[in-house]
């Protein structure tokens, strides 16, 4: 129903909406817009184009949606006078702006960490509720459980192991908070979600860089036995559409999962296969904050969602494997009007 081949069926139930994506111009928020605008949406996509990675990648990440009537880009910080401006003429908020990334939060990390994970929530929940946002969305993440989320048959707690995990659960609990004042908030916690315009620091797309003739190395941290629950992207946007319309999905917190943990060394020998080249890596020890093991529950997500994930991990890989052989490191910036 949420899938892209899903339009007249999801116009029948809900319409033409106008919603808005925070993050827009992210790895998941890009690929969140174009399902939405695909199923019939008005989309308010912003994005301050903060430069903790490559500003062109960003860019780039909208050519599917730029110029399309029903998206509009606001191309500035996520302040209150403009998160009000664009969710007073929303339903929905599918909050997905944040600072990623377990190791970039240690030490003086954590200052922006904080910032853009904790302070910007806020915001966003204080603005939506000022706007009669119907639902706010809530991106979050498996890193609060750290090393918890190991079994489908014992329930975690959240008990984050890193300082990003800790800015990410304070975001939910913002989020229940902010039910007090009659705001609907629904938390998804993504399990390493992979696929075409994935961030340049994240494994999978270091590892299939590392494959190119004069490509970076690739540093393992670990002995690579360390297992994930890897997502691919457009089962994170199916179940995140879902999570923003479905009726019984207001005030519930979910995780998204791809269905297998899989080892970093089971990648590793996937991502070469599939490039047809040998990785040029190194190993270093495995950082803080590195659980050993994660397992998403996606039992509630099926059942309140009506959402299983439909890719598996060879065809995710193959599908981001071939972005990698079409993307050009030095890619001209595309240039967006204001």
């Amino acid at each position: 129903m949420f899938g892209p081949s899903g339009t007249s069926k999801f116009q029948q139930e809900f319409g033409s909406p106008t919603v808005a994506v925070t993050g827009v111009a992210g790895f998941i928020g890009s690929h969140l817009a174009e399902r939405l605008v695909q199923l019939g949406c008005s989309v308010i996509g912003i994005d301050d184009f903060d430069p903790w990675y490559d500003l062109n990648q960003k860019r780039n990440n909208l050519l599917d949606v730029i110029g399309n009537p029903n998206f509009e880009l606001v191309d500035r910080a996520l302040d209150h006078e403009t998160a009000c401006a664009a969710f007073g003429r929303s339903s929905v908020v599918f909050h997905l702006a944040g600072r990623p990334g377990v190791q970039d939060s240690w030490g003086q990390g954590f200052v922006e960490s904080s910032r853009r994970n904790v302070e910007l929530t806020q915001q966003v929940l204080e603005a939506s509720v000022e706007s009669d946002v119907s639902r706010v969305v809530y991106a979050s993440s498996s890193s609060v459980y750290g090393s918890g989320a190991t079994s489908l048959e014992i329930a975690p707690e959240p008990q984050p192991i890193s300082p990003y995990g800790v800015s990410k659960l304070v975001g939910e609990q913002l989020a229940h908070v902010y039910r007090n004042r009659g705001l609907e908030v629904t938390n998804l916690r993504y399990f390493t979600v992979y696929g075409p315009r994935q961030r340049p620091d994240m494994a999978m797309h270091r590892m299939f860089e590392s494959t190119k003739a004069n490509g970076p190395v690739f540093v393992r941290r670990g002995d690579g036995l360390q297992r994930r629950e890897f997502t691919y992207v457009s089962d994170v946007v199916s179940a995140t559409v879902a999570a923003g319309f479905v009726a019984a999905a207001a005030d519930e917190t979910f995780d998204v999962g791809g269905g297998s943990s899989v080892s970093l060394q089971e990648v590793m020998s996937l991502v070469e296969k599939l490039a047809g080249a040998s990785m040029r890596t190194e190993t270093t020890a495995a950082p803080a904050g590195d659980p050993a093991v994660t397992v998403a529950r996606t039992n509630k997500a099926r059942d309140v969602l009506g959402w299983i994930p439909e890719v598996d991990l060879v065809k995710g890989l193959g599908q981001q494997c071939e972005w990698h052989r079409q993307r050009v490191s030095s890619e001209a910036p595309i240039l967006i009007a204001d």
